[in-house]
């Protein structure tokens, strides 16, 4: 039974191989060596944005980088988007958008500022808060995550391009 299971297992590898699947990754660093990162007061943003370029190849650098991302105007907003019958919240909607905008080191811009936006809902289960306010936690980061994502995207698009894209990259 072993030996069928290892096989099968082969079998999935190279099924996956030959239809070209291959895992996310982003290759920056071959475009972009370095990069700064610009963020107005009260966007923390840069920090995720910070990992995932690191973790791209993408060497930080305060001054004389390739590529400026700049990010401002973050706004994290919770509101209530439905009640039960005696008028307490039953589901509330994340709303994070950040505006995001790249130049190159001469200040030429490359994709011009655009807002980006995630939204995520959360039940509020009454008899379980703190699981609550952990799933509330936890699409926090997911819409966090979601925002890095678009804007690696963007600056992928951008790398092999080489030109300016004003698209939004999903």
């Amino acid at each position: 039974m072993t030996r069928i299971a290892c096989v099968g297992a082969w079998l999935a590898i190279l099924a996956c191989a030959g239809c070209g699947f291959q895992l996310r990754t982003w290759d920056l660093a071959t475009t972009f060596e370095t990069a700064r990162i610009e963020a107005a007061h009260g966007v923390d943003l840069d920090i995720d944005l910070t990992r995932a370029l690191e973790s791209a190849g993408v060497r930080l650098v305060d001054n004389d980088a390739q590529v400026v991302v700049r990010l401002s105007d973050q706004d994290d907003d919770w509101r209530s988007v439905s009640v039960t019958q005696g008028a307490r919240t039953a589901e509330y909607e994340l709303s994070l958008q950040v505006t995001f905008a790249v130049n190159d080191g001469s200040g030429e811009e490359l994709a011009a500022a655009r807002v980006l936006r995630s939204e995520r809902v959360a039940r509020l289960d009454r008899d379980n808060l703190i699981g609550s306010s952990e799933e509330r936690r936890l699409l926090a980061a997911e819409a966090r995550e979601d925002l890095v994502g678009r804007m690696v995207r963007t600056l992928d698009a951008l790398s092999r391009r080489g030109e300016p894209t004003n698209a939004d990259p999903r």
